[in-house]
């Protein structure tokens, strides 16, 4: 009788732990929340330290609040300090766990994060089909850069069927809410008459409007359309002054091609010191023209001046 009773309290037991763990795994949310406490204080904190550039500190707090499930943009945010490397070191793989949680709870910025990972193989492997439905979920709450990314697949023919004509409605898309990126790509494919009969008017309007709102690649597109005349007057003056501002905004083109301008005298005074700084800077980031062009500067060696030495292609994001 006395066994039966110890092993009745014993299951007894066992249930009760068993209905106490069932409910802290279906509860651990609320449960984690009512721990954490004051929830809104936490993130205007960490929001604060994001602001000050206080890395460490913000992403500390917002670790904290990206346990919690619903809390998709602490995860984004997060996701986008490992991402960006502002803890001092750049981690794909972190970025990537958390813009998965957070693209779980419908953020777009998190969703065309992933998208552009899955295009490019960054911090995971390269997948088409993983990319254009991350893109997809973003493009369907109108989030425009997903646009673009959505609309090069159809520009390349990656992952689906190649179809300038899509690519060229979703780059208006993004333009139309003001995407620098899409404004640019609407000039690249005017220039080449991708999906629409080539415009070079039209092509230098949207260069023109994406430059003027400071688009790095836009920048460069518009000079290499004023050194070579097309659809604008030829001006070098003009030209490396949209090659200055796009060097400064760290394109490594820009910065070679700037540098020639400086080291032949073209559009501005002859400046050898700034041409062999100009080439580091693009060297440094891998421009293979500029690594051979200053290996030619420094060994003293005679290089003739020629428009075919410029790396002039149009670019698109």
């Amino acid at each position: 009788m006395k066994k039966n009773v110890e092993n009745y309290f014993v299951a007894i037991s066992i249930i009760i732990v068993l209905i106490a763990g069932i409910t802290c795994i279906k509860y651990r949310n609320a449960i984690y929340v009512w721990y954490l406490g004051d929830v809104q204080s936490i993130y205007k904190q960490a929001e604060g330290y994001y602001r000050q550039n206080r890395m460490k500190e913000a992403a500390g707090l917002y670790l904290k609040l990206a346990r919690i499930d619903s809390a998709s943009n602490s995860q984004y945010i997060l996701g986008d300090i490992y991402y960006q490397g502002k803890l001092g070191e750049v981690n794909c793989k972190k970025a990537l766990k958390l813009f998965m949680k957070s693209a779980e709870g419908g953020n777009a910025k998190a969703q065309n994060n992933l998208g552009f990972m899955y295009t490019y193989g960054i911090g995971t492997e390269m997948d088409y089909s993983k990319a254009k439905n991350y893109l997809n979920m973003a493009v369907a709450q109108g989030y425009s850069q997903a646009q673009v990314g959505l609309g090069s697949l159809y520009r390349h023919g990656w992952g689906v069927t190649k179809s300038y004509t899509e690519a060229l409605k979703l780059y208006k898309r993004a333009a139309a809410h003001n995407n620098t990126d899409g404004m640019n790509n609407l000039g690249y494919m005017y220039t080449f008459g991708y999906g629409t009969p080539t415009n070079v008017n039209d092509a230098v309007y949207w260069f023109k409007k994406s430059a003027s709102l400071n688009n790095v690649v836009a920048l460069f597109n518009l000079a290499v359309f004023y050194i070579e005349g097309h659809g604008v007057p030829k001006d070098y003056l003009k030209a490396a002054e949209l090659l200055d501002k796009a060097a400064k905004l760290n394109s490594p083109a820009a910065q070679f091609n700037l540098g020639l301008m400086y080291y032949f005298g073209k559009g501005v005074n002859k400046n050898y010191a700034m041409a062999k700084s100009l080439f580091q800077q693009a060297s440094a980031q891998g421009h293979n023209y500029a690594m051979e062009f200053l290996l030619k500067v420094e060994d003293k060696e005679q290089v003739v001046e020629t428009d075919s030495i410029f790396d002039l292609k149009i670019k698109a994001k």
